[in-house]
């Protein structure tokens, strides 16, 4: 099992998709664990209207997810990546920059930030999951997974580094954090299309085999 393991890990094509998966999960975790703080703080949005923000967020994301899903077959993983991607590098740098905000004003923009999220999330899951060779899966899947942790607590501690809070409970340097994302989700769309790329060649491979030993 441990040499599998490290077969694994050696492949280059496989490295590949390992460096985007620690970087995928970099705009969530380093944003959401001062969500609550910027959103009472900077936004001032009151403690009782929170709940409020986040329900409408929540059941926006339950809805939009099987709708991102059917749209992500149907224009394929990486466009529907690149569309995520796209809208959630609009709406960070906006969102991270605000000052005193309307309450219907932040529950749109955190709906606009969670959807492009999801977005991202169920397109790269797509095409990761496809990129290991069936003998190799479940040991992909576990280094990915393990990797997708070890990011969350990366990027959550970088983060730390970035944000600092004043007595009154507001935080400072947020914008910058919300630029490092952005940078951050550029950086792991290079990564994906050459992923992308290669799903494609592979799926096109196996679409022709049983042509090729047809004939």
């Amino acid at each position: 099992s441990f040499q599998h393991l490290q077969k694994t890990l050696g492949r280059k094509s496989y490295l590949r998709t390992f460096a985007a998966t620690l970087l995928l999960a970099t705009g969530g975790f380093m944003l959401m664990p001062f969500g609550s703080a910027f959103t009472v703080h900077n936004l001032g949005i009151s403690l009782e209207q929170l709940p409020l923000v986040y329900m409408v967020t929540g059941v926006t994301t339950f809805f939009a997810e099987p709708m991102i899903g059917r749209f992500s077959d149907r224009i394929g993983k990486y466009r529907t990546f690149c569309v995520g991607t796209g809208l959630a590098c609009v709406v960070v740098p906006i969102y991270c920059s605000l000052g005193t905000t309307g309450l219907s004003l932040v529950i749109l923009l955190n709906m606009l930030l969670f959807i492009a999220i999801t977005a991202r999330i169920i397109a790269a899951s797509a095409l990761i999951s496809a990129v290991p060779e069936a003998a190799d899966r479940g040991a992909f899947m576990a280094v990915n997974s393990s990797l997708q942790q070890l990011s969350g607590g990366v990027a959550s501690g970088s983060a730390g580094l970035i944000v600092s809070q004043t007595a009154d409970g507001r935080l400072l340097h947020y914008e910058t954090l919300g630029y490092v994302v952005v940078v951050a989700m550029l950086i792991v769309l290079a990564l994906m299309y050459p992923i992308h790329r290669a799903v494609g060649e592979r799926l096109a491979q196996v679409a022709r085999a049983p042509q090729g030993a047809a004939s």
